[in-house]
């Protein structure tokens, strides 16, 4: 029988809180109280997605100014680090609109998803991870969605214009609608949670 590991079970708590700040739109927060209740449950099919991509290099150096900061914002970095190693990674490869080398310079570490640390399919928890200057492309999926960035970085919905909801900030994307994602001078780290 599968038990959740106690470094897991320390970030699903951190992630938690990070995920009901104030800070974030009373959408983002709904739905990830969702997802979290959910997460309550253990589940894993043993099934990993091994694979490193060229992006999952950029870790380190996103994470490394976080990683001495006492906010909840630090410990979901330091969380983060300690689940490395058995992090799922996965990659965009279609959509509209991408930076050129976009493909090569972004990865998704899949915590509590298919394939991820935990894998499960019906919710999921990771987060994005993009290289300076690249633009994540304009994509849609039927569930809503929800993030909180540890790091700067701005966002599209729709039609709209790029914002920056802010380290520690969120926002939250409804079914079906397009949206995007790009880092200016430094990586963006955002994590996301929906439900499957």
């Amino acid at each position: 029988m599968y038990q959740r590991p106690k470094n897991l079970e320390h970030f699903l708590g951190v992630a938690q809180t990070l995920f009901q700040a104030k800070t974030l739109p009373d959408t983002a927060r709904r739905l990830s109280a969702k997802v979290f209740e959910r997460l309550e449950q253990p589940s894993d099919d043993g099934r990993r997605n091994r694979e490193r991509f060229p992006a999952c290099e950029l870790l380190d150096s996103a994470l490394a100014a976080l990683l001495v900061d006492q906010s909840n914002l630090g410990v979901a970095a330091r969380a983060i680090k300690t689940l490395e190693p058995s992090i799922g990674w996965q990659r965009r490869t279609s959509g509209l609109n991408g930076s050129d080398d976009y493909v090569e310079k972004h990865v998704h570490g899949i915590i509590c998803g298919p394939g991820g640390m935990e894998s499960r399919y019906d919710v999921q928890l990771g987060f994005s991870l993009l290289a300076p200057h690249t633009r994540y492309p304009d994509h849609q999926h039927p569930p809503e969605e929800a993030y909180v960035l540890l790091s700067a970085g701005e966002f599209r919905q729709c039609e709209g214009d790029w914002f920056d909801p802010g380290m520690g900030g969120g926002l939250h994307n409804a079914p079906n609608s397009v949206h995007a994602m790009r880092s200016g001078t430094t990586p963006l780290v955002a994590m996301w949670c929906l439900l499957v």
